[in-house]
C-alpha cells in the first residue's frame, strides 16, 4: 500500500510474563483510521510504540517510513496526540493555554495559529473563559486543538468522544472530519464507541489479544462481514415468504410491514433464484438488496463481543 503511514511487522512486546503484542502486523493509510479492541487487547501498548515511548521486544514499527524507536523525535515532531485523559491548568483560559503550547512548539505566528485552531474546533466563544469552567465536550475540543497545533501530518486520538453527550460527540466528530478535509490531517482514532467510527473512518483496524484479527477499508470489511441478510419488496410478501423459506439457501425468513427479510447461507445462488421465483409466482419484484453489516456486526464476528 503506497499511501500507508503506519506499518508494523511481527511486532512483539512483553511485560514480564505478560505478552501484550504477539506478531502484530498492522497498517494504516492516509485518511481517518479506526483502531478498536477490548480493554487489554494491546491498543495502548501499540500507540506507545508508535510514539517511541515504549521499545518493542521484536519486529518492526514505522511511521512515515521512520523507525518508531530510533527516529521517535522526528515522528513526534510530525505527529499530534490527544490522550484519553488530559490535565490542564484550570486557571488558564483556552487561548492562553494554546498560546503556551504554541510557544513550546516554536511556532512563529502564534496568535493567528491559535485563533484559527480555536475557530476550527469551535471554541472561539469560550477562548477567554477559564478552562476549569469547560464542559466535558469543551475539554475534548481543547485536547483536539492541542493535538493539532503543530500542523501534524497525523494525529492519534485516544477515546476522543468518551464521556461526552451525544450532541458533543457529533460536534467533535464533525470537527475531526473537517480538519481532515480542510488541512489533509490524517487520524488514528482509538475508541470503544463503534458508531462514531462508522461516521468518519475510511480504514478500520481490529486488535485482539495482541494480534490484528482484521483490517481494511470500511466498505470492504462491511461487505466481507455482511450478515447475508436481504430485504425484498414484492407485490405479495406473504406468498413470496412462504415460497422462499423452503429454499436450501435460506436459513430464516420474516416479514416487517410490506417487506420480506431473509438470512441466507449461499448469496450467489440466492441472487440468481429470487428473480426467477418472483416471475414464476407472477409477482412484481419492486426491490431486492443485501443489508450490509454494521461495524458492531463486524466486530462481533471477528472478536466475539462488543469492545469494553
Amino acid at each position: 500500500m503506497e499511501d500507508q503511514i503506519i506499518k508494523t511487522t511481527n511486532l512483539m512486546k512483553t511485560f514480564g510474563k505478560v505478552t501484550a503484542l504477539n506478531d502484530l502486523n498492522m497498517q494504516a493509510p492516509k485518511g481517518i483510521s479506526g483502531f478498536i479492541g477490548k480493554n487489554g487487547s494491546g491498543k495502548t501498548t501499540t500507540i506507545g510504540i508508535l510514539l517511541g515511548l515504549i521499545q518493542s521486544n521484536g519486529g518492526t514499527a514505522t511511521v512515515f517510513g521512520l523507525d518508531c524507536w530510533h527516529d521517535s523525535f522526528e515522528i513526534r515532531r510530525r505527529m499530534g496526540v490527544m490522550h484519553e485523559t488530559n490535565v490542564y491548568p484550570g486557571s488558564f483560559s483556552g487561548q492562553r493555554f494554546l498560546v503556551h503550547v504554541a510557544k513550546l512548539y516554536g511556532i512563529s505566528q502564534i496568535n493567528p495559529t491559535v485563533n484559527e485552531l480555536l475557530k476550527d474546533v469551535g471554541l472561539t466563544y469560550a477562548q477567554d473563559k477559564p478552562i476549569k469552567t469547560y464542559s466535558a465536550g469543551m475539554f475534548k475540543r481543547l485536547g483536539l486543538a492541542q493535538a493539532l497545533i503543530g500542523s501534524p501530518e497525523m494525529a492519534i486520538l485516544d477515546e476522543p468522544t468518551a464521556n461526552i453527550d451525544p450532541l458533543g460527540r457529533i460536534t467533535l466528530l464533525k470537527k475531526i472530519k473537517d480538519m481532515h478535509e480542510k488541512h489533509g490531517t490524517n487520524f488514528l482514532i482509538s475508541t470503544h464507541i463503534l458508531s462514531d467510527l462508522e461516521k468518519i473512518c475510511n480504514w478500520l483496524i481490529i486488535i485482539d489479544q495482541g494480534k490484528i484479527v482484521d483490517q481494511g477499508y470500511m466498505n470492504n470489511l462491511t461487505e466481507k462481514y455482511s450478515a447475508s441478510i436481504y430485504k425484498i419488496e414484492v407485490s405479495n410478501p406473504q406468498v413470496f415468504a412462504e415460497t422462499i423459506q423452503k429454499l436450501d439457501t435460506v436459513d430464516k425468513v420474516w416479514i416487517e410491514g410490506d417487506k420480506v427479510f431473509c438470512k441466507v447461507n449461499n448469496p450467489e445462488v440466492f441472487n440468481e433464484d429470487i428473480p426467477k421465483i418472483a416471475s414464476k409466482l407472477k409477482l412484481r419484484l419492486k426491490s431486492f438488496q443485501q443489508m450490509l453489516g454494521t461495524l458492531e456486526e463486524i466486530y462481533t464476528q471477528t472478536v466475539g463481543e462488543k469492545p469494553t
